[in-house]
């Protein structure tokens, strides 16, 4: 993140990517990854070893649509947080009328 520039400099230039900065790191989430790995072994044991193939079709279209999930997801939390913001500093809610730089 370059600090000498404004956010949606950053923004703009590809510099913020929240993404990244993401790194779950807590004893649930470890634990619920464990349980997965657990899992999947479990079934791959069980299935024929013709079945792996699908199943790596599956999880793939499946982290897809987890992807789309957290982007929307994301996208919902700034637009909560853009209107909470408005709420807080302008009066009803509303932005003052647009004025015109000179």
């Amino acid at each position: 993140m370059d600090y000498g520039k404004t956010l949606l400099e950053q923004i703009y230039s590809g510099g913020i990517f929240p993404a990244e900065d993401i790194v779950p790191n807590s004893p649930e989430h470890k634990a619920a990854m464990n349980e997965l790995s657990r899992l999947r072994e479990k079934l791959e044991a069980k299935l024929p070893e013709r079945s792996e193939e699908l199943l790596d079709e599956y999880d793939g279209a499946f982290e897809d649509a987890h992807r789309l999930h957290l982007r929307l997801t994301y996208a919902e939390g700034v637009r909560f947080g853009v209107r909470l913001m408005l709420e807080a500093f302008c009066e009803g809610g509303k932005l003052p009328p647009h004025r015109k730089k000179n």
